[in-house]
Formats: structure tokens, C-alpha cells, sequence
């Protein structure tokens, strides 16, 4: 019953140092996280998160800050799950190896180093595979699975020919397919495999799809710039003007208040609010951000990024300057 009670604790506040790593509360996150460490040096559950939210922190950040000790949660999944390939809790251990595997060698491949990855993928298919095998209810291994299933097409040729990935297309299919069941039924990631599917829904032009489920995340992680990036683009897509700007508005100001502020991204929300603004026929409230933009491209000239974007804005702010008056 001790031991029950110890498990259902750390679950919880692993729950919700989840909740907060995906609303980009970062240092509370690992706070929660690194507590349960103290209390559990070998937590399987703890490391493999930990590893997540240093993932999603990276891409939010644009940076590899973090990345050492990424792969050195990686490494520890991997070896404190060993023993439980032993025991009755062997499904656990696959799927946790096999979310180790799978998780670091997408992490290479958003570098895009693809040698490393070759056995990671391989390893890591066959982990969550296996899991499965022994439990068909361990949804959360559909997560990695899906993600896998749908990035296949994507791979160089070289890496298809390696892991036979055969038809590409099905395997996408299959890959969504995947990923929205674990949505639904999973039981840790569910909101994370939200959050892969409103960024594949948008590539795949499911736009409405892509509206309905980030509408709900927005919500739910209020203070999340990661969401409101691709949610905003699927409101252009669809029209959704007030909604999108809205959502760009309110991403600039939550990037002006990070820490780690990125300028490309400052220079890149404002636009898109501009844009929004200018396509609603506000036009003074189009130029006012137009404005700061150009700004901080102009304190910044040997930002190539910036320099890329600076006939954007410059274009914009012409087809304002037409009818602000």
C-alpha cells in the first residue's frame, strides 16, 4: 500500500510538471521533476520526461541549451529500465527503452545527423513494438510509433533503403492513424500527441482539423509560444483573421517577456500581427507594429535571419502606407 501510494504521488507531480513543461513554464517544470529525483534517484519516469521537456525546450528556443543533459537522461532511461525487461513489468521496460531510443534519434535528426540514428530508429521501433505485443492497451507507446510511421517520408533515400520503409504514404496513413489514438486513450501524453498533430495537421492541410484541436490547447496552455505558432498559421490558412491576430499579439508579448527572447521571433510575430491588422483594414495599428519590427531589424543588421526578413516588412509597410492616409 506504501509502495502504491509513493507511485500514484510521483505520477502526480510528474503530471504536472508536464503540464507546466508544455505551458513553457520551464524552471517550475524541472523543479517538480528534480524533486521527485531527490526522492527517487532511479525514477525511469522522471529522466524520460525530463528529456521531453528539454526537447520541446530547445525548439522553443531555437538553441541546443540543454542538449547534454538530454542525452544524458536518455542514457539513464535506458539503463535503469533494463531490469524490468526481467520482471512483469517487461512491456514497461520495452516501451520506456524504446522511447529512449526513438526520442534521441529524433533529436539528431532535427540536427539532421542521420548515421547515429540508424540503430536508434531500429532499437526503438522494435522496443515500442515488442511493448505493444505484451500490452495492446499501452496507447502511449503510439505516441513515438506514429511519429515515426508519419516522419518515414521524409527520411533521406538512403535511410528508407536501410530501414525498408516501403510505402511511404501508407505508412504516413498509418502514422495519423496512430497518433489520434493515442490522443484519446493514452495515458501520460495525450496532450502532447495533441500538440504533434495540430503541427501534421497543419502540413497536411487538414486545416479545420488543425483549428478544433488548437483552439483547445491555446486554452488549456494559455502561456504557450510553441502552440500559438502553428495555431496561427492554421488561422491564416483558414481566414480566421481576428482569431490570428488575436494569437499573434499575444505571442509577441509572451516573447517579450521570455527570458531567453528570440529577436527573429519578436521581428516575425510582429509581422504576422501586422498582417492580421492590415488584412482587417486597421491600418495605424498595422503600421505601429510594422514599425517596431523594422526597428529591431535595423538595431540588428548582422542577424542574417533578420536581414532575410527586412524586405517583408519593408513591402508591408509600403502597402499600409497606401491607405493608413
Amino acid at each position: 500500500m506504501i509502495n502504491l501510494l509513493f507511485v500514484l504521488s510521483e505520477d502526480s507531480t510528474l503530471i504536472e510538471a508536464m503540464y507546466l513543461g508544455l505551458n513553457e513554464y520551464y524552471d517550475q517544470s524541472f523543479a517538480l521533476i528534480n524533486q521527485v529525483l531527490s526522492k527517487n534517484p532511479t525514477s525511469i519516469k522522471a529522466y524520460l520526461l525530463k528529456a521531453i521537456i528539454l526537447d520541446y525546450r530547445m525548439d522553443d528556443y531555437g538553441n541546443n541549451i540543454g542538449e547534454d543533459e538530454f542525452f544524458e537522461c536518455i542514457d539513464k532511461v535506458i539503463k535503469f529500465s533494463s531490469s524490468l525487461l526481467q520482471s512483469e513489468n517487461r512491456a514497461e521496460g520495452y516501451f520506456f527503452i524504446g522511447s529512449a531510443y526513438a526520442l534521441r534519434a529524433f533529436r539528431y535528426g532535427k540536427k539532421g545527423i542521420y548515421a547515429p540514428i540508424l540503430s536508434d530508429i531500429i532499437n526503438g521501433i522494435d522496443y515500442l513494438n515488442k511493448a505493444l505485443e505484451i500490452n495492446k492497451e499501452l496507447y502511449d507507446a503510439y505516441l513515438l510509433l506514429g511519429l515515426y510511421n508519419y516522419a518515414s517520408d521524409q527520411f533521406p533515400s538512403f535511410v528508407k533503403f536501410i530501414l525498408g520503409t516501403g510505402d511511404t504514404k501508407k505508412r504516413k496513413k498509418l502514422g495519423i492513424e496512430q497518433l489520434e489514438i493515442a490522443s484519446e486513450k493514452s495515458r501520460y501524453v495525450k496532450d502532447l500527441t495533441k500538440y504533434a498533430l495540430l503541427e501534421i495537421y497543419y502540413r497536411e492541410r487538414m486545416y479545420n482539423k488543425a483549428y478544433e484541436i488548437g483552439k483547445e490547447l491555446v486554452q488549456k496552455y494559455n502561456h504557450s509560444r510553441n502552440i500559438r505558432w502553428i495555431y496561427g498559421k492554421s488561422l491564416r490558412a483558414l481566414g480566421k483573421w481576428e482569431e490570428a491576430r488575436i494569437i499573434y499579439e499575444e505571442l509577441l508579448y509572451l516573447i517579450l517577456d521570455t527570458r531567453d527572447f528570440d529577436k527573429y521571433q519578436i521581428v516575425l510575430s510582429s509581422y504576422y500581427t501586422a498582417l492580421s491588422y492590415y488584412t482587417l483594414g486597421k491600418y495605424e495599428e498595422a503600421y505601429q507594429f510594422l514599425n517596431f519590427a523594422y526597428v529591431v531589424i535595423l538595431e540588428n543588421l548582422n542577424v542574417k535571419e533578420l536581414l532575410k526578413l527586412k524586405p517583408r516588412v519593408e513591402n508591408l509597410m509600403k502597402n499600409v502606407e497606401r491607405y493608413k492616409g
